[in-house]
Parts: C-alpha cells; structure tokens; sequence
C-alpha cells in the first residue's frame, strides 16, 4: 500500500545549495518546506511549444536589492529552488504551495517529480498580485508518495542533475 513519506524521512533526499540558515522550521508532519534562491522573468517573445523537442523561453535573472528582497510585479516568474532534491526510485513527489501564499493572491505550479528524479527544481511562481519576497523564503511544501515497489522506468529526462549540478535543462 501506498505511503506518504514524513517531513523528517524527507530530509534526508535534500541538500541545501546554499547555507541560507535552514532549520528545522522545513520540516513538516507530512512534507518538507523548500526555498526560493532565485527569481528569473520570461522573455515577452512569443513561445512556440511544437511535438518535437522545444526550446525553453528566455530568461532574465532579476537581482534581489540589497535588504535580499525581490519586488514582483504581477504576472509568471521562474523560481529555482534552494534544495536539491532526489526523489526515490520508488515514489513520486509533488509539490504545494504553502497556504499563506495561496492567502495572499501567490501560487506556485509545477509538474510531477517522477521515480528517480534528482536535481535542483525549478518552478512556477504566479502572482496575481505585486509580491515583495525575501531569498531563501518558504514557498512551498514537498510531498513524497512512496509506492510498495520500484517503478519499472526511472526520470532520465532533460531536467535530471538541473541546477547546481551544472545542467540548465537545455
């Protein structure tokens, strides 16, 4: 049968990228909070999603000021994650908002993390309204479904190793 993994047992599939003064506070019953380390903005050129193998948009990494604040404007913003997180070969993870953002007019979205997935994520930031967010905030919660056996394929993706291992996804 099926499982959700603890906070506690989650902990030990992530690494901070960056001492950003994590503590225990990350640590939920049923998940594990993760960070923003850094903002990029689309491009305002159109994107083309074709069947075949398509390009990611451009971006632009917005610095944050120098109290470490970003001030979002309303609209889409890529976020990487402060975490590397290694999702085991017999789970899956998906990833929550946290509830004060969600409060507040903010969402963040992203797509599964399949069985064996490891790396740096990126993800989705919407702000429905102006957002001023610290670095290393709390943006979202990490949930991981354990399964009883091992999944036949593991992620090997574009995305695998992203982030602070040097591989952008492209």
């Amino acid at each position: 049968m099926p499982q959700i993994l603890s906070g506690d047992e989650i902990s030990s599939f992530i690494k901070q990228v960056e001492d950003a003064n994590s503590s225990d506070e990350q640590i939920q019953p049923a998940g594990y909070d993760v960070t923003l380390s850094k903002v990029y903005a689309h491009s305002k050129t159109k994107y083309t999603l074709g069947i075949r193998k398509t390009e990611n948009s451009k971006l632009e990494e917005l610095a944050p000021d120098k109290e470490g604040y970003f001030d979002l404007d309303s609209g889409v913003y890529l976020v990487v994650l402060n975490e590397i997180t290694t999702i085991p070969n017999d789970a899956i993870g998906l990833l929550l908002p946290r509830s004060t953002l969600l409060r507040n007019g903010i969402d963040v979205r992203t797509a599964l993390f399949d069985p064996g997935y490891s790396g740096q994520p990126s993800v989705m930031l919407v702000c429905h309204r102006p957002l001023r967010i610290e670095r290393f905030s709390r943006i979202g919660q990490l949930v991981i479904l354990k399964s009883d056996k091992e999944f036949s394929k593991q992620y090997k993706g574009r995305y695998q190793g992203e982030g602070a291992a040097g591989n952008n996804g492209s």
